[in-house]
């Protein structure tokens, strides 16, 4: 035998894999193996002893899984104690005490207590482990039955069945042992020690979990039939000894059931061998039952009587076949004697039916609701009576009911084997001794009737007289109901067989006579109808007895009567005929009583208790067949016969005056669940007349108006509810049916109200459902917290009311109010849609007054009401999740009140804008009475001007709010996460200084008289936390560290439904990690109740000025350590906290925040495909992780933390991300690749095209997972870049090994081989084999958003209808029906349902703008066009309130015809498909601008490094790889509609030529002798960017932005080219020609074509449009691509720029651009930075034109001599002067490197943050620059040349003189050497010595037209 394994690990794995969907059956049997022996010894522990205490000495060893630890004394003496506690060997206890040190911190207990949990855990797996094994072998159907059923066989040894018994009652000692422990420490005073009672706690609630894991073995062993009789004697005998009836009986019932059953199986009479053992072996235990029946127990009787009953029932079944047999064992059997009396004396003298009725009920799942069902318990119970117990447990002598209460303590598991034995119990008495039900039957009808007996007894015996029979066939019956009851579909025996025993004993049952009889039977059938299918199976049960009738009374029959629907409808006429027998004389006041009158009348009639009992069960009979049935039996039932309503029927009832008038209610909601509208408008009508109009008949005056004089009294609507409604169960009842009659009918919408419009018109002011919300609210909500009630039936109560309030503000429909006004019909706004005729009642007006919303709003508002409510809400994590009789119910109502609070805090700006002020300024308008609705000043007056302020003031409710996250209830999780959300972000909670007194208003106006503050800044303050109340209350109250273990314990529990998507446990988990995602962000007014979905929150582009400077909720619960002075003006106040929870403790969220990313991206690894799931979470927490380390208050630690050993997180991170591809990575259910797969039309029906029948078209949830997931991935993917970017430039300063680490794994290549023929565009260029990490990251380009678009027909532009449905304006009928489209077909009729609508008026939102990458590599703050996407609820809405327009105004019939639907349906696919594309392309943009910041950020912070190439070994190859992967990516991408990914593209190309080594060493080759040229890789690299650029800038779709970059690119290539080569330049230029228009172009010898042979040049006419009309960077930019293009052409003598810019006279409009300067100058000699940078640049430009002769030439045809001349910056005193101010222009900010190296304009002109800067000779200077370089360009011998630019210079004469002036005493041989002369030359004194430069040079040449002028005067 192997050693035992005392670790809880090796079982915790076992579990895991028994829940996993994709292991295999030689893993798991592996498993199972290794720890058999474990399993097999079960919880045997080898006890204490002496030899062991005296090894455990201080400075021993304890060995733990292989490692030996050495201890001191304090470890022997807890280990001892430890040792005496749980009674085991003080070895394994120390070893126990070694693994509860190792696990203190993450179970958050000391050593010795996380022992003794970890004890208990480790038996409780095991125990679980043997419950499944033997489970799965009861499973034929199993794949791996098999290895279940020989392991089954391994396990189940007769010592292991032995050892599981002989466990039970050790473990009942344990108990025992506990109570008594218990007991002396209550005398001791050790029951304030907090820890002395959570050890008694914990480990009897682990010793009773055992010990019903060990009843469920038994039961599982029997059924296996591995138990013998011994071993039954053994049980038997372990239950003598019990003495209490307590959840330990339970257990033991069960088993011994199973024991029983498994014990007398019927012989089989062909293995008679085996027949004789089973015999013997039953006999034996015959003869055990008989002697222990002599000797009753005192202790336990009534469940002795029990279980001898039992074993009389199956052991007749098994004597059965043998009693004709005299050789047989059982012919010593008297059938009589020894079986039937001694049963029959243990149904009526010992009690039996009795407990099996009361331990049924215990376990019932029905609620308290069903008064009369749970009070026939009361009612039958006689003889199961116990002593009271006081205080001080002393027996008082007071008998009461007993009562079990074990159903809230067991497992679902265990009730589940409870109701089967119990089922298999009840079909054994059936069956096999129906004689005692006969029996029973035949008794109590005679002593009811008092017949002289003539009938026989069965058999023809006559038992003594075994003591007084009491009523024990109806025990039988409710031990039926109530086991059945609340369990639908569990009685399916009963209905399964018409020929069977239990469906002959439900005929026999039908007979019965007795008035408790039939009660209890139609109890009992009531039970039995619940389920679907059951349900119709019991209507028609009923309907087929219809032959009987009813003949009034409880006198018995002459011949038995069944029960039957005829029959129960005759017995409510009757009944109702009896009651209202009134005499005329009686009734005199009646006819004349004026309305709401009170009448009483003596002797009226009344029902007996009796009648009140079967009426109650008839009752309770319709209402479960009419809850479960299907429509068509439901619809008979309403209406039986032609003559006959059930709802006239119930009415009548209820006018009746009984005790019933809760029941009917309860019929009737069950009725009313399913019904129409018209149906339930029928239901108001009568009930509202009944309550509120019809006078009220009483026997008597009730006691609150006996002074009133006169028989006839007036009432108010309170009195009448008050004396209609009297008793718990009446109100009970009638406010569930108002809960049901306020729900959604099945035909109806939120668009309409449920109830009249007029109800109550006629007779009562004011109409409507307002009486009902008071006497709701008022009598009944808020009375429900009085002290004296149980806390059950407080809850009974509460729970209908909240589903009741919950209906009333769920289903108004606020979209109303956005859509339009109360006054508008079909407007803007509107969406296409005529709100008021889509609307019941008609008119937004009439809406908003009648429905119960505004009304039920305005109670919540009051103290008293929401009092009651946060009351409800904070009954707190311990009464929803610790075992106890209304955890059930606490669960519901706890629910249902955080449903309420969030309904509340969603829609209260709609109350206090609109509702309010619209409902008062309509009661102001009336008769003038006094309104109804509290006003908003009364409210501030109390301090409550929003539902926050409410919260605020009961602050206690946020504590439990973030306690309920860890509730076992998924929904009440997830309603305490979203409440918490926002009050997360509410201003109340966030600033302390909210309630400074400042005059204001508030959302629904002026409040005079009040102040209030709705806008908040945080303002420093000296308390802790003192800017965030939320954190404040949360961190200082005593649950601060259980909330913090809240949260991990909720994101670590295991998933519900492992492999499935649709997980609700997932959706919580994400739910809790977006609540610390979105409060790690500062709080804004927009962001509290924002419209994005969690897939758009996705999408969001995390700006670091959003995130949080302050600590808020998030970092307390991530474990951060909140230092002194947390204030808005200390940010450095997070620490690290070592703590229990801290972040770097062993247990944190922090920390489980990140292997939850781990697990899923495993998930991913080791699926090969991303499902939207996994997708989620990696997304979530890596926004998250990215967030905490970017902000600044959270950054320092964060980062050290997730650099530490026990992270590594970036190399772990990096490492592990998955690559995925466009064709063989799934996204959900489909691969991008069949996303473009199209489907024959817009509806996915069947393909029509034969070519795809064999390829996978993705669905539309295919398609919606798919998108979804891919934009998860996108965003994850994005926040990594983002996370690697901080990480590595934090530690770039000073460069360690580190940051060398962190470059190596991204750049180094890493041998992966890419396929070369996957890039539609190579260019050529031949792809490396090896790829650097940071370029696999790029595989998230391969997906072609645009081709999806392209197949979607997305075009970015909003939806139009016409483009979606073949509407019949727009498709003939003849061309519809030739389509092919069914669709356009069908819609002739119904073309103008949606034809007029507009979405994208009253459903489109805009996205927050996203950061835009620029040009030269730098990355700019400034945001990108704006987005919009389709609110989808919305659109939804907008349908549906079209589709009612159209219904309303009688032109589209109801119910809604089917091409409607789809007409909808298209609709909504391609708006959804819309905000996908919109989605998925900013998201892929953002992915790829963050992989920019990346690339940037190791190009710059391994700057330093270059000088040292062995530290980053391979940085030149990656950039040069880099730009091989990037640049045919970047042509792609520039001629698709989305140009942010091609701007990104092209800024990264810059970035990178501008940084490679070789490029740096071009220019210099010719000094160091290089003539010849290197065709090295960088050059061949280089030129493919070159080309893409010329080509891409062509493109229509390249943006502004994207251009720019591409002209950067231009510019840079061409610059880096040595100017003495002609032949390079030549070859450079008849590149730039071929790709002239497109793609290049070569004519038939292969060589480029001339510019001058092709008839366009699409590129200098794009160039050239930018430099004359473009604006910001790219104006600049593209002139110095064309002063670029004239250098080339200067060199080669080719003069392609200067034909094409003439041919499309161009360069006239380049010419006169620079009157610009002109005209921006203001009044005061003014003008922008950025218009003297454009101006240097044009004439930058032009002068580099004018260096040839034709370029001077033509730009002096293009006038720019006049141009020159008209200038009125050079008339201008140069004394004044031109100063600049900053550009407002549509300047990019960009970094100076690129304006100084591309172009030859000083640094400081460019600038954009000087101001104030006199540049005047700086513009003078290009000017007279230009008319050199025209003048010499064009010669001396140019006399009409020579003679403009003396006439110029001579107009500007005083211009002339002033600069000459002005150089003279300059040091002109100092100018020019700046600061290495040791002298500080400024841009405006080199301009000026310039200026007086050519002004000589110029003065000079034209001297001889002076000359020649002078000589001719």
């Amino acid at each position: 035998m192997a050693p035992l394994s005392w670790s809880t690990e090796p079982f915790v794995q076992l579990n895991e894999l028994f829940s996993s969907y994709d292991v295999s059956d030689e893993q798991l049997e592996k498993s199972i193996s290794e720890i058999l022996d474990d399993l097999r010894n079960l919880l045997e522990v080898p006890v204490k002893n002496d030899s062991s205490r005296k090894s455990l000495t201080p400075d021993s060893t304890v060995e733990l899984e292989g490692v030996q630890y050495r201890i001191n004394s304090d470890f022997v003496a807890q280990a001892c104690v430890l040792s005496d506690e749980l009674n085991i060997d003080e070895k394994i206890a120390a070893t126990y005490l070694s693994y509860g040190q190792m696990s203190s911190e993450e179970l958050d207990r000391p050593p010795a207590q996380a022992a003794v949990i970890l004890f208990h855990m480790r038996r409780g797996y095991i125990l679980d482990i043997v419950r499944v094994i033997l489970e799965y072998a009861l499973q034929p159907d199993l794949d791996n039955y098999s290895m279940y059923r020989d392991l089954a066989k391994k396990l189940a040894t007769p010592e292991f069945v032995s050892r599981v018994v002989k466990s039970m009652g050790d473990l009942r000692g344990t108990l025992r042992a506990l109570q008594e422990k218990e007991t002396s420490g209550h005398f001791l005073g050790r029951d304030l020690d907090e820890e002395f009672v959570e050890n008694i706690k914990i480990r009897r609630d682990a010793t009773l979990k055992e010990h019903e894991l060990l009843s469920q073995v038994l039961v599982m062993l029997c059924r296996l039939d591995y138990v013998n009789a011994d071993q039954l004697k053994s049980l038997l005998e372990i239950t003598a000894t019990l003495e209490r009836y307590d959840q330990v009986l339970v257990h033991y019932a069960v088993a011994v059931i199973a024991f029983f059953e498994a014990i007398c199986v019927p012989v089989d009479e062909f293995d008679r061998n085996k027949s004789k053992t089973l015999l013997q072996n039953a006999m034996k235990i015959q003869t055990y039952i008989a002697e222990r029946a002599q000797k009753p127990s005192a202790k336990v009787p009534y469940f002795h009587a029990a279980v001898e009953l039992w074993w009389y029932v199956y052991f007749n079944r098994m004597c059965a076949s043998e009693r004709d047999s005299e050789q047989s064992l059982i012919s010593k059997i008297d059938y009589v004697k020894d079986l039937y009396k001694p049963a029959l004396s243990c149904i009526i003298n010992g009690g039996a039916f009795e407990f099996m009725m009361i331990m049924a009920s215990d376990f019932s799942s029905e609620s308290e609701a069903a008064t009369s069902h749970t009070e026939m318990k009361t009612i039958l119970q006689s003889k199961t009576l116990q002593s009271a117990v006081n205080m001080q447990g002393q027996v008082t002598g007071v008998e009461i009911p007993l009562v079990l209460e074990v159903a809230f303590q067991t497992s679902d598991t265990f009730e589940k084997v409870f109701t089967e034995s119990m089922g298999c119990l009840v079909d054994a008495i059936i069956s096999d001794m129906p004689d005692l039900l006969k029996e029973l039957c035949f008794k109590e009808e005679e002593l009811l009737f008092g017949d002289d007996g003539a009938s026989e007894q069965p058999d023809g015996n006559q038992p003594d007289d075994l003591g007084p029979l009491d009523m024990e066939l109806e025990k039988f019956f409710m031990f039926i109901s109530y086991l059945y009851a609340g369990r639908p579909d569990s009685s399916v025996a009963f209905w399964s067989d018409n020929e069977g025993n239990l469906y002959g004993f439900l005929v026999w049952a039908s007979q019965c006579q007795t008035p408790l009889m039939i009660a209890s039977y139609c109890d009992m059938l009531a039970s039995l109808s619940a389920g679907d299918e059951i349900s119709l199976a019991a209507y028609n049960f009923l309907k087929g007895s219809d032959d009987s009738s009813f003949r009034g009374g409880v006198a018995r029959a002459q011949q038995p009567r069944s029960m039957s629907w005829s029959y129960l409808f005759e017995a409510f006429s009757y009944y109702i005929t009896q009651l209202q027998d009134v005499t005329p004389e009686q009734n005199m006041f009646a006819s004349n009583a004026p309305s709401r009158s009170l009448i009483a009348i003596a002797d009226l009639p009344e029902l007996n208790d009796d009648d009140s009992l079967i009426m109650a069960s008839y009752l309770r009979l319709l209402e479960q067949i009419a809850k479960w049935s299907p429509s068509i039996a439901r619809a008979s039932l309403i209406q039986p016969t032609p003559t006959l309503n059930v709802y006239n029927l119930l009415f009548s009832l209820l006018k009746c005056r009984t005790s019933l008038t809760g029941a009917i209610f309860n019929v009737i909601a069950a009725f009313a669940a399913e019904a129409p509208r018209s149906e339930r408008a029928q239901i108001w009508t009568a009930l509202d007349s009944w309550l509120l109009h019809e006078p009220i008949v009483v026997s008597r005056t009730p006691h609150a108006l006996s002074g009133a004089p006169g028989r006839s009294q007036h009432l108010t609507f309170q009195d009448r509810f008050n004396i209609l409604l009297t008793s718990y169960p009446d109100i009970l009842g009638f406010v569930s049916l108002i809960d049901c009659l306020t729900r959604v009918p099945i035909d109806g919408s939120i668009n309409d109200i449920p109830f009249p419009d007029n109800l109550g018109e006629q007779y009562r002011s004011p109409p409507g459902i307002r009486p009902y919300i008071d006497f709701i609210m008022e009598e009944v909500f808020y009375p429900s917290m009085a002290a004296e009630l149980p806390q059950k039936q407080k809850l009974t109560m509460q729970i209908p009311c909240l589903r009741f309030i919950r209906n009333c503000i769920q289903d108004f429909n606020t979209d109303l109010v956005a859509l339009t006004s109360a006054s508008s019909g079909a407007d803007a706004g509107s969406g296409g849609v005529n709100v008021e005729m889509s609307i019941q009642p008609r008119g937004l007006a009439n809406y908003i007054r009648t429905h119960a919303c505004v009304w039920i709003m305005d109670k919540l508002f009051q103290e008293k009401i929401y009092s009651v409510l946060f009351s409800i809400s904070a009954l707190g994590i311990d009464t929803i999740s610790e075992p106890s009789v209304i955890r059930d119910d606490a669960n519901e109502a706890v629910a249902l009140a955080l449903q309420v609070i969030l309904r509340i805090l969603t829609i209260e700006d709609v109350y206090l804008d609109v509702l309010e002020p619209a409902v008062r300024a309509a009661e102001a308008g009336g008769d003038g009475t006094k309104p109804s609705l509290v006003s908003a000043s009364s409210r501030a007056l109390l301090g409550i001007r929003n539902f926050e302020d409410a919260i605020l003031f009961n602050i206690f409710v946020v504590t439990n709010f973030a306690l309920y996250v860890n509730s076992e209830s998924i929904n009440v999780a997830s309603l305490a996460i979203k409440v918490l959300d926002i009050i997360a972000r509410a201003p109340q909670f966030l600033n302390l200084d909210y309630d400074a007194p400042v005059q204001g208003t508030y959302a629904n106006g002026v409040v005079p008289g009040i102040t209030s503050k709705t806008s908040f800044n945080y303002q420093e303050s000296g308390n802790r936390i003192g800017v965030n109340r939320l954190l404040s209350a949360l961190d200082s109250v005593s649950e601060s560290r259980r909330i913090m273990f809240g949260f991990i314990s909720q994101l670590q529990r295991p998933s519900e439904s492992y492999g499935e998507e649709d997980d609700p446990t997932d959706e919580l988990k994400l739910e809790i990690l977006d609540f610390l995602s979105r409060n790690l962000n500062k709080a804004s007014s927009s962001a509290l109740r924002s419209p994005l979905s969690s897939a758009d929150m996705a999408l969001l582009d995390i700006d670091v000025s959003t995130l949080s400077d302050v600590p808020t909720i998030s970092h307390f619960l991530l474990g951060f350590k909140i230092g002194d002075g947390a204030t808005a003006a200390s940010t450095a106040v997070l620490q690290r906290n070592h703590e229990h929870g801290g972040v770097d403790s062993q247990v944190s969220l922090f920390k489980t925040v990140v292997s939850i990313m781990s697990e899923h991206i495993q998930n991913v690894i080791d699926g090969r495909a991303v499902s939207p799931r996994d997708a989620a979470f990696c997304r979530i927490s890596m926004e998250i992780l990215y967030k905490l380390c970017t902000a600044k208050i959270s950054s320092p630690v964060a980062l050290e933390l997730l650099r530490s050993s026990d992270y590594d997180f970036f190399k772990s991170r990096i490492s592990v991300e998955p690559l995925v591809t466009m064709n063989t990575t799934r996204w959900g259910a489909a691969t991008f690749r069949e996303l473009l797969t199209p489907p024959n039309n817009g509806e996915y029906e069947e393909l029509e095209d034969p070519s795809l029948m064999d390829r996978y078209v993705p669905t539309e949830v295919d398609e919606e997972k798919a998108t979804t997931t891919l934009l998860h991935f996108f965003a994850s993917r994005t926040c990594l870049f983002e996370y690697a970017s901080v990480e590595l430039h934090s530690v770039s300063e000073p460069i360690t090994s580190v940051f060398e680490g962190y470059v190596k794994l991204l750049t180094i290549a890493n041998g992966v081989d890419k396929d070369s023929s996957s890039s539609a565009l190579d260019f050529g260029v031949p792809i490396a084999c090896e790829t650097a990490k940071a370029l696999e990251l790029l595989d998230f380009l391969e997906f072609d958003i645009e081709q999806l678009a392209g197949r979607w027909g997305v075009n970015g532009s909003p939806i139009k209808i016409s483009d979606i449905l073949p509407l019949v304006q727009d498709v003939p009928a003849a061309a519809a029906e030739g389509s092919g489209d069914a669709l356009a077909v069908q819609a002739s009729d119904y073309s103008f349902v949606f034809g007029g609508l507009r979405l994208d008026d009253a459903c489109m939102y805009a996205l927050p703008p996203t950061r835009s990458t620029m040009t030269g590599g730098g990355s700019g703050d400034f945001f990108g066009p704006s987005e919009v996407v389709y609110d989808m609820t919305r659109v939804e809405g907008i349908l549906e309130l079209k589709v009612r327009e159209q219904q309303n105004l009688g032109r589209l019939p109801y119910p809604t015809p089917e091409i409607v639907e789809r007409q909808r349906r298209r609709i909504i696919i391609a708006c959804r498909r819309f905000n996908a594309i919109i989605s998925l392309r900013r998201a892929q943009s953002q992915c790829l601008a963050a992989w920019c910041r990346l690339l940037r950020i190791i190009l710059i912070d391994t700057t330093p490094l270059i000088s040292e190439p062995d530290r980053i070994p391979g940085r030149d190859s990656f950039m040069l790889e880099t730009m091989q992967v990037l640049a045919p990516k970047m042509l792609h991408y520039a001629h698709v509609w989305e140009s942010r990914v091609a701007e990104h593209l092209a800024s990264a190309c810059a970035s990178l030529i501008a940084g490679i080594s070789q490029y740096a060493a071009l220019e210099e080759s010719s000094a160091n002798g290089r003539e010849d040229d290197e065709d090295d890789v960088a050059t061949d690299i280089a030129h493919t960017v070159f080309r893409g650029s010329l080509i891409a800038v062509q493109s229509p779709y390249a943006s502004a932005s994207v251009r720019a970059d591409l002209y950067t690119l231009i510019n840079i290539f061409i610059c880096s080219q040595p100017t003495w080569k002609v032949g390079k330049l030549s070859q450079l230029q008849r590149t730039i020609e071929s790709c002239a228009n497109g793609a290049p172009t070569m004519s038939s010898s292969g060589e480029g074509q001339n510019a001058d042979d092709v008839k366009e040049n699409r590129l200098i006419e794009r160039i050239a449009n930018d430099a004359v009309s473009g604006e910001g960077i790219t104006r600049i930019m593209s002139l110095t691509v064309l002063r670029a293009f004239a250098a080339v052409e200067n060199v080669t003598g080719r003069y392609f720029l200067l034909n094409a810019l003439v041919r499309y006279n161009l360069l006239l409009l380049l010419v006169r651009s620079i009157r610009r300067i002109d005209e921006e100058l203001d009044d005061e000699n003014r003008v922008s930075n950025y218009e003297v940078t454009a101006f240097k640049a044009v004439m930058v430009f032009l002068t580099e034109l004018a260096q040839s002769r034709t370029g001077a030439a033509q730009i002096i045809q293009s006038g720019l001599f006049p141009l020159i001349q008209g200038m009125k910056y050079l008339t201008i005193d140069p004394d004044v002067g031109i100063f600049t101010f900053a550009s407002h222009a549509p300047v990019n900010p960009v970094g100076s490197r690129t304006l100084s190296s591309f172009w030859p304009v000083s640094e400081s002109g460019g600038s954009a943050g000087g101001g104030g800067r006199n540049v005047f000779f700086e513009l003078v200077a290009p000017t007279l620059r230009l008319l050199a370089c025209c003048l010499l360009s064009m010669g001396q011998r140019n006399y009409v040349v020579l003679k403009y630019v003396r006439d110029t210079l001579s107009r500007r004469m005083l211009l002339t003189r002033a600069i000459l002036r002005r150089i003279v005493g300059l040091d002109v041989s100092q100018s020019g050497q700046g600061e290495a002369s040791g002298v500080t030359t400024t841009d405006d004194e080199i301009a000026l010595l310039e200026s007086g430069k050519l002004i000589i040079l110029m003065s000079n040449l034209t001297s001889s037209v002076a000359e020649e002028e002078a000589g001719i005067a």
